[in-house]
């Protein structure tokens, strides 16, 4: 049986990024949740993919210092710098001298890029408009989920790499971001979202700043949101976002802003999201989805796409997409070469039953498979004490037609072993997926005897763009017959006893369905809803999105004085009298996607009617405490689930 501190036992592998003149060598971070001084360590490890041979780039810190935390290491392009983050600050390593030095001081880094010459670093960071006495508020986004409050903008700045002077290049009422050179270095290219200072919606320009002179010019486009920017050598800019609305909804894909002319979306746009949607609880988020080739002949990119993160090559010339045969979930990736008719990858990818390994993946145009080599084997010795599981996927069609992809972990007992019942997973989003990667929150009950079940119901990203509008103004509708189908047909397909037990848990979007099922159906012994919402009218008025994702979800008509009646009907609390199922609710104190007033107003109903609920608070954590929050926050909550259910 796995133990809830056995999470430490996990590594975790960072986005490797290859050396510019020697491919065979790269650099990414290998952490671990260190439980018992309750932080995450990373430090920077140097790769040999030719003799599979590693070794830390710094000496661990000594004692008393606390873990090493250091991440996100890329080269310069003529590979004799290595610049990285460490505890929000950017610093600098020379391997010909072995010193690394702080480079940005005064700034927290958000994310940064080389210049090409290699003199310089451009990077995002936030001027914080915040102070311990009062301050005043003028932007409606004054705070993200995971950040805190944010009353400030985002800017861009770039610091000097030798006199570690610091230059500020944008300033105003609005947030700036994707900051990409010219391959020659002539040109900054970048992203303004909100040019009038109303920062409602996002209204992005995309600007060119030239180096030479300083002037900036705007470049045409009709994006609603953008996402990454690839300038071409011809002048030419390649980028991706959302053409009709900034909601997560609607999948970003690729344009084409050919110079001095108007942007175009790309015809040959696959129907997959670009980027991680697949959630998993074992790996680090926020990392590369986008890589162009060192030759500049094409760029390689992440999608999603039934319930796998895979790759897509993106010809820069013919400006067509193909899609690399990989049945690895991948979860951060470089590009070693890349010909006309070959292409050699790093990646770190992971599977239901593996947590992320380093792979090397070859793919030759005439072939329909791609060769691929693990390199690591850093958490296979976790691996081998995993329990006996009987992984099933499982197709539902609903009564209007789709098919609905889903899973069911199944413990394999012996002659005499029982199942303690079946635990019903809902994901949050709704716009993201279960799939191919590694859950140790399922790893962890399924061990205690619980199989468990999960299903990708429409809205989910994966299975195409109509699929993922599916859920438009159907919350706690189509979606809740999806997943009670799915689960009917996953459970008849099985050997499940009649009378077994069945459970449900959720989280954020899946905590809201989790609240609405119990209100309606009351087949579940118990339920689990976790950074869930009850009052969709309050959290529109106090989330850090609620104004722009669940006013869209509604369906973008309703809103809160035009249609209270429909957004109430829509809200969970409203069916507090007709719960009956034993409730554990789990929400973290500093979550500003779903405010914790969502969770106090919910128990306070239960409990004021008399249900059976209990309400579990992390102090300091946010949205995320799930995968990413502190490891002793993430060790009790572990054990919370486990409690709760065995004792129902």
């Amino acid at each position: 049986m796995l133990q809830s501190i056995d999470l430490g036992r996990i590594t975790l592998l960072g986005a490797p990024d290859v050396h510019p003149g020697q491919r065979e060598k790269l650099v990414l971070a290998k952490g671990k949740m260190d439980i018992e001084r309750d932080a995450y360590s990373s430090q920077l490890i140097l790769f040999n993919t030719a003799t599979r041979t590693e070794a830390p780039l710094f000496a661990a810190p000594p004692d008393g210092q606390g873990p090493a935390a250091d991440v996100s290491p890329r080269w310069s392009p003529d590979g004799e710098l290595l610049a990285f983050m460490r505890t929000g600050g950017l610093w600098l390593y020379e391997p010909s001298t072995g010193d690394a030095r702080l480079l940005v001081t005064e700034r927290k880094v958000k994310d940064y890029i080389w210049a090409p010459d290699g003199r310089s670093i451009v990077f995002t960071s936030r001027d914080n408009e915040v102070n311990a006495t009062a301050y005043k508020i003028k932007r409606m986004r004054y705070k993200l989920d995971g950040e805190g409050m944010t009353n400030g903008y985002t800017n861009l700045f770039e610091v000097n790499v030798g006199t570690s002077e610091i230059s500020r290049l944008t300033s105003g009422e609005s947030d700036y971001g994707n900051p990409a050179f010219s391959p020659d270095g002539s040109a900054l290219y970048f992203t303004t979202d909100f040019p009038d200072g109303f920062d409602l919606e996002k209204r992005p320009e995309i600007r060119k700043l030239d180096r030479a002179s300083g002037s900036i010019s705007k470049l045409k486009h009709e994006a609603r949101s953008v996402s990454a920017l690839i300038p071409l050598p011809d002048g030419s800019v390649l980028g991706t976002g959302k053409k009709d609305t900034p909601n997560s909804a609607e999948f970003d894909k690729w344009f084409y802003i050919q110079q001095g002319g108007e942007g175009r979306w790309l015809e040959g746009n696959v129907d997959v999201p670009l980027g991680y949607h697949v959630i998993g609880d074992s790996k680090r988020t926020g990392l590369n989805a986008v890589v162009r080739a060192a030759n500049e002949e094409c760029i390689l990119f992440a999608g999603t796409n039934e319930g796998r993160q895979t790759l897509y090559k993106l010809d820069t010339a013919s400006l067509e997409i193909t899609a690399l045969p990989l049945e690895l979930n991948v979860l951060a990736f470089d590009v070693e070469y890349a010909t006309a008719r070959e292409i050699a990858v790093v990646l770190v990818a992971d599977a239901m039953d593996r947590p992320g390994e380093l792979y090397r993946a070859v793919w030759r145009e005439e072939s329909d498979k791609v060769a691929v080599e693990r390199l690591t084997n850093c958490n296979e010795e976790l691996r081998q004490q995993l329990p006996a599981l009987d992984i099933r996927e499982h197709s539902h069609l609903t009564p209007d037609g789709l098919t609905v992809q889903g899973w069911t972990m199944d413990p394999v007992t012996d002659s005499g072993g029982v199942r303690q019942g079946t635990i019903l997973m809902i994901h949050g989003g709704p716009h993201l997926a279960y799939g191919h990667s590694f859950h140790y929150d399922f790893w962890y009950l399924a061990s205690r005897g619980y199989r468990i079940a999960f299903c990708n119901p429409r809205g989910s990203y994966g299975y195409g763009q109509a699929f993922s509008y599916g859920i438009i103004k159907e919350w706690g509708g189509k979606d809740v017959q999806d997943i009670l189908g799915f689960l009917e047909n996953a459970v008849a397909s099985g050997d499940a006893a009649a009378d077994e037990p069945l459970y449900l848990m959720g989280g954020s979007y899946g905590g809201y369905l989790v609240n609405w099922i119990i209100g309606r159906d009351h087949r579940f012994k118990a339920a689990v809803t976790e950074r869930s919402i009850c009052n969709m009218y309050s959290k529109i008025g106090n989330s850090d999105l609620g104004f722009q994702i669940n006013l869209y979800e509604l369906g973008g008509q309703s809103d809160l004085w035009n249609d209270e009646e429909f957004i109430m009907e829509r809200s969970p609390i409203r069916y507090a009298r007709e719960v009956a199922t034993p409730l554990l609710i789990i929400h973290a104190e500093k979550d500003h996607r779903v405010p914790v007033e969502q969770a106090e107003q919910w128990f306070q109903a239960l409990k004021r009617l008399g249900k059976e609920v209990e309400f579990m608070l992390f102090p300091g954590a946010s949205h995320a405490l799930a995968s990413i929050g502190r490891p002793q926050q993430r060790v009790a909550r572990l054990e919370a689930l486990a409690d709760w259910f065995a004792v129902h």
